[in-house]
């Protein structure tokens, strides 16, 4: 009976993260190998990363293949997109998508926030957020681990 109880909360839990999966990216075919299998591809010409077109726009993804707090991107210039995990490097608690001024804060309280090049901007945090390979073919992202 206790192993039916498991099987039904894990499988809830799983649609549960399933809702908070950006519809704009490809996940890998598990018959690729494994560089493949850590990549995500986006498409910056689609709603909701069109901001990623001008330079200093942002957008952010939720959990995915390559990071399980989601992504902060960044567009540093007109060829360069720039992604940074969206974990706190504090507490480990999810940082949120860029506000107008350029912050990403984290959603703990504590005061911590990070700016467009993922430094810390306001403590307690002490390093700068993860950051990951990118490159930009047009309006196609790639993000590597």
């Amino acid at each position: 009976m206790a192993c039916a109880c498991f099987a039904f909360s894990s499988v809830s839990m799983l649609q549960s993260c399933e809702d908070n999966i950006d519809e704009n990216y490809n996940f890998p075919n598990d018959n690729e190998d494994d560089s493949e299998q850590n990549q995500l591809i986006i498409d910056i010409s689609q709603s909701p990363h069109t901001n990623l077109n001008n330079i200093n726009g942002t957008s952010y993804l939720g959990s995915n293949v390559i990071d399980s707090q989601g992504l902060l991107l960044v567009k540093s210039s007109g060829t360069k997109i720039k992604a940074y995990s969206r974990r706190c490097t504090h507490s480990s608690y999810i940082v949120n998508a860029y506000n107008n001024q350029g912050f990403a804060v984290c959603s703990s309280g504590h005061g911590g926030s990070f700016n467009l090049n993922g430094n810390v901007a306001a403590g307690p945090p002490s390093s700068s957020l993860r950051s990951y390979a990118t490159s930009l073919d047009g309006n196609i992202l790639t993000i590597s681990k």
